[in-house]
């Protein structure tokens, strides 16, 4: 378990609150996709993620504190402080998907129906050797300009890459986890099949 105290967190009350807004829609996307595809590597992160999320909820309160100088800015600091519970309550409701895939507990068909169901979906999409997105970054690619789906975690062999970055370079075999419409996975699927030879403007 990574030791969250010792990561920098950001300095300022904006640049943490946003940091904890990103943190909670990672969290989502993640549980949803342990969920669907029965993974606990990413119900693990989903709470590796949470007590990270409590730790900016924390510096956020110190810092919102420290940063209200007069009735005016204390008034704009508690609206900010309810966002942030809305947030954490997001992120806690993630945690609780994510524990469930953990202890094992079956859950009801209607649960992946309606994940499935919603606009956006989580898809499992896999690379194959001769795919135009093999050797090439996620910067490169821009795959949520082109294709609409937005990958939040990767497969490759026996590990998993979560919340990759521009640089990372996808190979053969790697298995994406992508959210967008069922258009777009299905768009991008048949672009990792090797299928589609050009995307978007190219």
């Amino acid at each position: 378990m990574e030791e969250w105290d010792e990561i920098d967190v950001p300095k300022n009350v904006k640049d943490i609150f946003v940091e904890m807004k990103n943190t909670a829609e990672l969290m989502v996307d993640l549980a949803y996709s342990s969920v669907l595809f029965g993974e606990e590597e990413i119900a693990e992160e989903v709470l590796e993620l949470e007590e990270y999320l409590d730790l900016l909820n924390y510096h956020l309160m110190v810092h919102a504190v420290l940063a209200a100088r007069s009735p005016r800015e204390a008034e704009q600091i508690t609206s900010i402080l309810h966002m942030a519970h809305a947030i954490d309550d997001m992120s806690n409701a993630a945690a609780d998907l994510a524990k469930m895939v953990l202890e094992g507990v079956e859950l009801h068909p209607v649960i992946t129906e309606a994940i499935l169901g919603s606009e956006e979906i989580i898809g499992k999409i896999y690379v194959s050797a001769d795919s135009l997105l093999v050797g090439k970054t996620l910067e490169e690619l821009d795959l949520a300009t082109n294709t609409g789906v937005w990958i939040i975690a990767v497969r490759r062999g026996k590990r998993w890459i979560f919340d990759p970055d521009g640089d990372f370079k996808i190979f053969p075999g790697d298995i994406l986890i992508g959210r967008g419409t069922n258009t777009s996975i299905e768009y991008l699927k048949e672009i990792a099949r090797g299928n589609i030879k050009v995307m978007g403007n190219e």
